[in-house]
């Protein structure tokens, strides 16, 4: 009988995406408890503790994820920092070797950043929010993974541009430059790749739990709740807010009278597109 109810529990943890050493080890636990008790019922039925298993494993999975997603893209930013930190002005965007090339890895080098920094610091938030629970909703882990794949996604696309605008003005850039944004950007996407790789791991298990995902209005509602603004249940007056604010800035940044004005209008919107391209996907909205 033992050898039965472990033959099937192999089944359905296979079934719920446990696999490889995981799915040996649960194997030789219950085993354990099977011949001191003598009774595979007492054990319970197989798929209940197979699914009890892939809840449990995926949200502790997600959440790790969620932050090592943010630790993974440390490097990144750093990397950021210093290359754009360098007096070095770069050319003419006629200089290129291929201009529509330049102009696409140069649009993406600025963008792309501030997906991955976003999604980044949602991934956070909603694993602040779920760090107590032993076995979260299968929506808001789904949510979780997604937050995290786009940070990584993000992040790895804001690299690999920042290596292609390099490359594209090459003759007009020091050797020493190129060979050090080529440096950092590269040893930069290692940790992204270790983090996409941990996601792939916890998004082969399927979590079995009902529930919502939450969004995040849930993740700050400390925040939400506190505000006059009645922001909560409202995506899109949270995002012309967000985005006005971050207009703001830019138009602080780049000078009134300056670059001001067109940085303003940009920054404002690609907040909009954002949040209407990826609002759903990341719980926005």
């Amino acid at each position: 009988m033992i050898k039965r109810y472990l033959a099937e529990l192999s089944a359905e943890l296979g079934s719920v995406g446990i696999r490889g050493a995981q799915r040996r080890r649960i194997l030789a636990e219950a085993e354990d408890h099977l011949r001191e008790s003598g009774d595979p019922g007492r054990f319970g039925d197989p798929a209940l503790v197979a699914a009890r298993f892939a809840d449990e494993l995926a949200t502790s999975g997600a959440r790790r994820v969620a932050w090592g997603s943010v630790v993974a893209l440390a490097p990144a930013g750093i990397a950021y920092a210093i290359l754009f930190s360098l007096p070095a002005p770069w050319p003419d965007i006629t200089a290129a070797r291929h201009v529509p090339v330049a102009l696409v890895a140069a649009a993406t080098m600025v963008l792309a950043p501030q997906i991955s920094f976003a999604a980044g610091l949602l991934a956070a938030a909603g694993a602040w929010r779920l760090r107590s629970q032993v076995a979260a909703p299968a929506r808001a882990i789904t949510l979780l993974r997604h937050r995290a794949g786009v940070a990584l996604a993000a992040g790895a696309t804001s690299l690999l541009a920042v290596m292609v605008t390099t490359y594209e003005f090459s003759a007009w850039i020091s050797n020493w430059r190129v060979a050090l944004t080529f440096s950092l950007a590269s040893a930069s996407l290692v940790p992204i790749a270790v983090g996409a790789l941990a996601l792939r791991n916890t998004a082969a298990l399927r979590p079995q739990t009902a529930g919502e995902a939450g969004d995040v209005f849930d993740d700050l509602a400390p925040v939400f709740d506190r505000l006059p603004l009645e922001l909560r249940g409202r995506p899109w007056r949270f995002c012309l807010l967000f985005a006005a604010v971050v207009a703001a800035l830019a138009l602080l940044g780049g000078g009134v009278l300056n670059e001001g004005p067109r940085n303003a209008v940009a920054e404002f919107s690609a907040v909009c597109a954002g949040f209407a391209a990826l609002g759903r996907y990341l719980g926005l909205r």
